[in-house]
């Protein structure tokens, strides 16, 4: 994910990028600027993945880059790993079906460990803003 980010700041200082580059750059600061204000924005339609959580054993969310669009972008994030920090963990177009296992491809990159587990062994809940 890191990779992704400097590589569109670099070819976007130099005036290098794709249309399509350009886009998703655009897009992709949007969401990480409402994601920074709030992880439940309306327009990020943020949403827990349980096959994810279960597969990483730590809460893993899906944020929209863009919506009623051919394969609409989506944002892949979890808390952590300090309290109050959030890492952005993939970018990529929406699954076909979820009821088809389609979350079994989705690659998720750095994803943090899981600091906050309660004594119980449960992971944090997430906190809605309004």
């Amino acid at each position: 994910m890191l990779e992704l980010w400097v590589r569109l700041q670099a070819r976007a200082a130099t005036g290098d990028l794709s249309g399509d580059e350009r886009t998703l750059a655009r897009k992709l600061a949007k969401a990480v600027t409402n994601l920074s204000e709030n992880p439940f924005h309306p327009g990020l339609q943020s949403h827990e993945i349980d096959e994810l959580t279960k597969r990483y054993g730590q809460k893993v969310f899906e944020s929209y880059l863009e919506n009623n669009t051919p394969a609409a972008g989506r944002l892949f994030w979890t808390y952590g790993p300090e309290r109050g920090q959030l890492s952005v963990i993939a970018v990529e177009p929406h699954p076909d079906s979820p009821k088809r296992g389609a979350y079994g491809r989705v690659r998720l990159s750095g994803l943090p460990e899981a600091k906050a587990k309660a004594k119980d062994g449960t992971f944090p809940t997430s906190k809605r803003k309004r």
